[in-house]
C-alpha cells in the first residue's frame, strides 16, 4: 500500500511538469473613464501544451480582434527568434482584467516574452512589465499611453517598466495652468485655454515615483532586463562563402556586361525626346560599377537588369517596331520560358539555396509570361488595326530582359549545404502555412487603415493561392512571403514619425543580417534573403522606404528552414516520453520502496548500537 502511495506521489511531481508549461505576466494597459483614458493592468496567463500548433486565447472582459491577432504575431515572433517548431503544441493564452481594457498590439511585447520564457524554461522577474509592440526581427515598437500605464504599474507594485525605444519623452497636455490676471492689452501665450502642453522625461517621471524606467530596443533588450542574461549577440559578422561570393558575382557581371554592350549598339544621334531615358541608363550603370566596388553584387546586379530593361526599350523605340515584330519577339520570350522552366524543373532542390533560387527564376519566368501575354491579349485580339505605345513597347523589353535574368539566377542550383525535406506535401504545407500568415498580416492592415490601398498586397495574395491551386508550391511560398513582409513594412512605422524611420531601418537591417548569419552558421545559405538585405543596406540613404520593404523581404526569407525537415545522413533516434510511461516508472519505483527488507534493517541498527 505504502508502495503505491508512493507511485502515486512520484506521478504527481513528475506529469504536471511534462505535458504542460505555465507563466504568468502583467499587463499593462489603458481604459475609459468617461473623461478620458487611465492606466490599468491586466493579468496575462500562458499555458503551452502537447498539440498541433493552435493558439487560443480567452479574455475577460471581451478584447477587439487586434488583441487575438497581436497575440497571434506575438507567437510566431516569439517561435522565429527561437528557431523553434511549434507546431508541436498548442498555446493558450489568457488575459484577465477588472473593468474593460484596450490590450490590443500593445501587448505584443509582453506576449512574445512570455512565450519565450516558457519555451525555454526560465523564470522572468514578475516585479517587471513592458508595455510595446513587437514587429518583425523582434524589434519592440511605439505605443501610446505610456505615462497612464507607469501611474498604474506604481499602483500594482511593480519595480520596473519597459518602454520602447525613442518614446522616453512625450507630451502631456494634463498640465493645468493657472488663470492669472494680465496686464491691459497684453495678450496671454495660450489664447481660450487653460491647457498647456508640456513634455516630459518618463524615465524622470518613473524615478519620482519609485520606478526604473528603460528604453528597449528589441527583444534581446527584453530579455536581458528580464532575466539578466545576455541570450543573443547584437551584432554579427557576416561573412560569405566564397563559392556563393563567386556566382553572385558572376551573376552581377552577366547582367552588367550585358549593359556595356547594348549601350554600345547605340550607334546613332538620339532625338531629343530620349535624353530623360538615356540619362536615366548612365546614371544607373555608374551605380553598379560603384556597388561592383563595394562587393555589393545584387545591388549592381538590380542595377544593370534596370539600365538593360531600358537600353532594350530604347532600341525597340529606335528600330520603330511593328506588330509582327513584336509577335516575333513574344515567340522567341516564350520560347526562353518554356526552355527555361524545363530545365529548372530537372533539378533537384535539396537546400534553401535551391529553394529560393528556384522561386526567383519561376517568378522572373512568371512575369515575362504576364508581360508578354499582356500585349497579346489588350493588342492582338481585336479585329482592328493596332496602335503600338511606347507602354507596350516598355512591357516587351521588361519581359525580354525578365527572362536573361532569370537565366542568371539559375546558377544557383548547387546543392551545397544542408539538406532539407522538399517534397510535395512539405512545400504544400510551407505555402498554406504562409498564405495564412500574410492574410492576417494584411487583414490586421486593413483593421487600423481602412482607407490604404493594400491592393499590390492583395495581388500577391491572389497569385499565391493561384500558385498553391495549380501545385507550383514553392512559388506560392514566395509570393506570400513577399505579401507578409509589405504588410510588416507598414506594421513596423505605424505611430512612427518620419525622424524615426532611419533607426527602425538600421534595426531591421541589423536584425536580417543576424538571421542570415545563423543560417549561414547553421549550414545554410538563404540567397534570396542575403540579396535583399544587401540592396536594403544599399538604397538606406537615398530610398529609406524601399530599403524598409527589402529588409522586411531578408527577414521573411531568413530563416525558410523552420518550414522544412532536415534530412541527416545519419539518422538521429528520438524517444518520445508518454504520460503512461511515468506511471509505470512511478508503479516500478514505489514496488522496488515496498520490497526493501525493513525488519533487518531495523535490526543491524539495534545490533551497531548495543556494540
Amino acid at each position: 500500500m505504502r508502495g503505491l502511495i508512493l507511485s502515486l506521489f512520484i506521478i504527481l511531481l513528475i506529469v504536471p511538469t511534462v505535458l504542460a508549461k505555465e507563466g504568468h505576466l502583467t499587463l499593462l494597459a489603458v481604459k475609459e473613464n468617461g473623461e478620458g483614458y487611465v492606466g490599468t493592468t491586466a493579468d496575462l496567463y500562458l499555458e503551452i501544451v502537447k498539440g498541433s500548433g493552435r493558439i487560443f486565447l480567452d479574455t475577460f472582459p471581451l478584447t477587439k480582434v487586434d488583441t487575438q491577432i497581436s497575440t497571434r504575431f506575438a507567437k510566431d515572433i516569439a517561435c522565429s527568434y527561437l528557431d523553434e517548431d511549434c507546431s508541436r503544441y498548442d498555446f493558450i493564452y489568457t488575459i484577465r482584467a477588472d473593468s474593460p481594457i484596450i490590450a490590443g498590439p500593445s501587448a505584443g511585447g509582453a506576449i512574445t516574452l512570455l512565450t519565450i520564457s516558457l519555451l525555454e524554461g526560465f523564470e522572468v522577474d514578475e516585479s517587471i512589465s513592458i508595455t510595446g509592440t513587437i514587429n518583425s526581427g523582434g524589434i519592440v515598437g511605439p505605443v501610446g499611453g505610456i505615462k497612464a500605464k507607469i501611474d498604474a504599474a506604481k499602483q500594482v507594485g511593480l519595480k520596473k517598466v519597459l518602454i520602447p525605444e525613442g518614446e522616453r519623452i512625450v507630451e502631456d497636455d494634463r498640465e493645468v495652468i493657472e488663470t492669472i490676471t494680465l496686464p491691459i492689452g497684453v495678450k496671454p501665450i495660450f489664447e481660450n485655454s487653460s491647457i498647456q502642453n508640456k513634455t516630459i522625461d518618463l524615465v524622470e517621471y518613473g524615478k519620482k515615483n519609485g520606478l526604473t524606467v528603460v528604453e528597449v530596443s528589441d527583444i534581446n533588450d527584453v530579455l536581458y532586463e528580464f532575466t539578466g542574461r545576455e541570450f543573443e549577440e547584437q551584432d554579427y559578422e557576416l561573412i560569405i562563402d566564397k563559392g556563393y561570393g563567386g556566382t553572385m558575382s558572376t551573376l552581377a557581371s552577366v547582367l552588367c556586361n550585358r549593359s556595356d554592350k547594348l549601350l554600345k549598339s547605340i550607334d546613332e544621334p538620339l532625338d531629343i525626346k530620349y535624353n530623360n531615358t538615356m540619362g536615366s541608363i548612365l546614371n544607373l550603370i555608374d551605380k553598379a560599377k560603384v556597388a561592383v566596388n563595394g562587393s555589393k553584387h545584387y545591388s549592381a546586379a538590380s542595377y544593370c537588369f534596370g539600365a538593360n530593361v531600358k537600353l532594350t526599350y530604347l532600341l525597340l523605340s529606335l528600330k520603330n517596331i511593328n506588330e509582327l515584330d513584336i509577335k516575333e519577339k513574344i515567340e522567341i520570350i516564350k520560347k526562353n520560358v518554356i526552355n527555361l522552366e524545363k530545365s529548372i524543373d530537372k533539378k533537384e532542390k535539396k537546400t534553401v539555396t535551391d529553394l529560393e533560387a528556384y522561386a526567383i527564376v519561376k517568378e522572373r519566368l512568371t512575369e515575362s509570361k504576364e508581360y508578354s501575354e499582356e500585349i497579346l491579349s489588350t493588342k492582338f485580339n481585336v479585329t482592328s488595326s493596332v496602335n503600338i505605345t511606347p507602354n507596350d513597347v516598355y512591357s516587351l523589353a521588361y519581359s525580354f530582359e525578365r527572362v536573361y535574368s532569370a537565366f542568371s539566377w539559375a546558377n544557383f542550383f548547387d546543392n551545397r549545404g544542408k539538406e532539407f525535406d522538399f517534397g510535395k506535401d512539405s512545400l504544400k504545407s510551407s505555402c498554406q502555412s504562409k498564405i495564412a500568415e500574410a492574410e492576417e498580416r494584411y487583414h490586421y492592415v486593413l483593421l487600423f487603415y481602412p482607407v490604404l490601398d493594400l491592393a499590390g498586397t492583395r495581388k500577391e495574395i491572389d497569385y499565391a493561392y493561384n500558385d498553391l491551386e495549380e501545385g507550383n508550391y514553392e512559388l506560392c511560398l514566395f509570393k506570400a512571403t513577399k505579401a507578409k513582409a509589405e504588410s510588416d513594412v507598414i506594421l513596423s512605422v505605424s505611430g512612427v514619425g518620419d525622424n524615426k524611420i532611419a533607426n527602425i531601418l538600421d534595426r531591421k537591417i541589423n536584425a536580417a543580417k543576424n538571421n542570415i548569419v545563423k543560417q549561414i552558421n547553421k549550414g545554410n545559405f538563404p540567397v534570396l534573403a542575403y540579396s535583399y538585405y544587401e540592396y536594403a543596406d544599399e538604397l538606406k540613404i537615398d530610398d529609406k522606404y524601399s530599403a524598409l520593404l527589402y529588409s522586411e523581404y531578408a527577414l521573411e526569407l531568413s530563416n525558410l528552414d523552420m518550414y522544412f525537415k532536415e534530412i541527416r545522413k545519419f539518422p538521429v533516434i528520438r524517444f518520445e516520453v508518454k504520460p503512461f510511461l511515468f506511471l509505470a516508472i512511478g508503479v516500478l519505483i514505489g514496488y522496488l520502496f515496498s520490497k526493501f527488507p525493513k525488519g533487518k534493517k531495523k535490526a543491524k541498527r539495534k545490533t551497531n548500537r548495543k556494540s
